[in-house]
């Protein structure tokens, strides 16, 4: 039987971003094939002492509330990287499948060789993912680097002290003993360590950027689900990258009917405030209906009429009319444009990252020049308009695990 562990900054059920849904649909599909498959994945359980353990059926969860902390300290965290070779040594892998390393460590070290798969810009962007700065789209690295990651630190200087020392001490001292003693601190203290952003500065950005680059060479394989992402890795100094496309489940049967329909964290890197102006400007009667979850910015997200998430999109993408994405940063593979395709969706989405690579004008839908809202409502009135498309059925989820196959076969 072959062993594989996964690494990921979450899992399902209690993380459901696209990443995490991609690591779940890797592991149904390699343990229906009679592979062991074991995850390891950080999880977010506020009040819950930091570094606690929680293990359930295939997956060992390790609790981090602090998911920024690792910016000033070039994406380590010994703590994580402690638990994350001791289980390592405990399952005993062929392969070690990274899926993403937020919430985690880039200085834990495997036996088994390592493939890791690029969802994002993390390994070079300290914001998260290359999203924007000051509005305009984000053309780093450069000097406005630093400020921009400090506007999206979430933890305070002593938030990254705390956890040099808990990860130094992780050796001797259980989680929940670091826990109480960080409670007994008094109030004042420990306010005042999670008080602020902390300021990020150029030398952190490299020092980051090295140890990103440092952690990819000790891969054997680099993975991404779009081209334009795996050639920007390869600028920035990874290594090779080679090309795995994302694949989703069969959708349901196309009904239309509905309205047009934007899927997403209600935030200005997503673009949901686009797109309602390009709906505006189009003219059309078809409604436009939004959905998904809130953003970090309140402000933001209550300006913007929206439905919470659902658990399946799958119907709401048989009925739509046409997806539309407003996205301002370079978009990776999202699984909703997938899942568009599978359904019959058209889709309606800016040229920027791999967006263009997934939708092809006249087939798939419309493409437009990122941030235009004109173009964008020249594209809602011609999807408005529009005969049914010819759209391609999208890769399946089968079609991405035998492409991982083919690297994990060819590392061992």
């Amino acid at each position: 039987m072959r062993r594989l562990v996964q690494v990921v900054h979450g899992f399902p059920p209690r993380e459901n971003a696209g990443t995490e849904r991609v690591a779940a649909a890797v592991a149904q599909s390699l343990q229906a094939r009679g592979w062991f498959v074991h995850t390891l994945a950080a999880t977010r359980e506020p009040g819950a002492p930091m570094y606690s353990e929680r293990e359930s059926e295939g997956v060992s969860r390790l609790v981090n509330n602090a998911p920024y902390a690792g910016v000033r300290g070039a994406g380590a965290d010994l703590a994580v990287r402690t638990w994350l070779e001791r289980k390592l040594r405990e399952l005993r892998p062929d392969v070690v499948q990274v899926q993403h390393l937020a919430y985690l460590d880039n200085g834990f070290r495997s036996d088994a060789p390592m493939v890791w798969t690029l969802h994002d810009a993390w390994a070079w962007c300290a914001s998260g993912g290359q999203l924007f700065c000051d509005g305009a789209a984000c053309v780093g690295p450069g000097p406005a680097c630093a400020a921009c990651a400090t506007a999206w630190v979430k933890d305070g200087p002593g938030v990254s002290a705390a956890l040099r020392v808990a990860g130094a001490f992780s050796t001797v001292a259980s989680p929940a003993r670091l826990h109480r003693i960080w409670q007994r601190l008094p109030a004042g203290i420990r306010a005042a360590a999670g008080r602020g952003a902390g300021t990020v500065t150029p030398a952190h950005i490299d020092e980051r950027a090295a140890a990103y680059v440092a952690f990819a060479h000790r891969c054997a394989a680099l993975t991404a689900p779009s081209l334009a992402l795996a050639e920007e890795a390869e600028r920035r100094g990874l290594g090779r990258v080679s090309v795995v496309p994302n694949g989703v489940p069969r959708g349901l049967p196309r009904r239309g009917g509905g309205p047009f329909l934007f899927l997403g964290t209600i935030a200005p890197h997503k673009g949901p405030d686009l797109v309602m102006e390009g709906h505006r400007r189009s003219g059309v009667s078809t409604p436009l209906r939004i959905v998904g979850p809130r953003g970090p910015d309140a402000m933001f997200t209550a300006r913007i009429p929206h439905d919470p998430p659902v658990e399946d999109v799958r119907p709401l993408l048989a009925t739509a009319r046409a997806l539309v994405l407003g996205s301002r940063w370079p978009e990776n593979a999202p699984l909703v444009v997938l899942e568009a395709r599978a359904a019959g969706c058209p889709v309606i989405a800016p040229a920027v990252g791999g967006l263009p690579e997934l939708v092809e004008p006249g087939v798939d839908g419309w493409l437009y020049p990122a941030g235009d809202a004109d173009a964008l409502a020249r594209c809602i009135a011609a999807a408005e308009d529009s005969a049914p498309l010819p759209i391609r059925p999208p890769p399946s989820i089968e079609d991405h695990v035998e492409g991982l196959i083919r690297v994990y076969d060819a590392v061992r």
